[in-house]
């Protein structure tokens, strides 16, 4: 997961949270997110230090309090209630997948598709994509410097590089990556 975070958004989950009573379930999350994540320096979204506005600081504290999410996953649907609900059987009853009070799928499914869709796509561009980009032309530069190493640091604003090559008829787009 640490080295999963230095390239993509990391969400941690708990898969099959219904095999946990609910004093368990926020045992384990506590013990997660103090011993886990922070002992291990794996960054998970959303990230603290890309918060700028307050707004989206306090929504981004309340996300970052329910994390790892707990969910339960079905697929089968049960009448409940009279009313048909996506859950799992147990001895003990339905599990509602939909349910707040069961599962936090509808937090996950909010903040992942919903609320933080754009952000998680601006960030996985303006900064994993970057700093991968700037990795590989280093790597590019020392491969062509014969071992000595050029610097390169991200360009500030991030944004995307691209050229255009004319061959012919045809104008080429490329990339850093495809220069090397």
């Amino acid at each position: 997961m640490r080295r999963l975070s230095k390239i993509t958004n990391v969400v941690p989950v708990i898969a099959r949270a219904d095999t946990l009573t609910l004093e368990e379930r926020e045992e384990f999350k506590q013990r997660v997110r103090r011993k886990d994540l922070k002992a291990h320096g794996i960054h998970v979204y959303p990230q603290e230090d890309l918060d700028s506005d307050p707004d989206d600081r306090f929504l981004n504290d309340k996300i970052r309090e329910k994390i790892p999410f707990a969910v339960v996953g079905a697929d089968k649907e049960h009448q409940v209630n009279g009313r048909r609900v996506l859950g799992r059987k147990t001895k003990w009853g339905i599990i509602e997948v939909e349910n707040p009070a069961h599962c936090e799928f509808p937090l996950l499914r909010d903040l992942l598709i919903r609320s933080h869709l754009q952000d998680l796509k601006d960030i996985t561009h303006n900064v994993h994509y970057e700093q991968y980009r700037v990795q590989r032309l280093n790597e590019c530069n020392l491969a062509a410097k014969g071992g000595k190493r050029l610097a390169l640091t991200p360009p500030l604003p991030l944004t995307p590089r691209t050229h255009w090559r004319k061959t012919g008829r045809q104008a080429v787009c490329f990339s850093y990556l495809e220069m090397c």
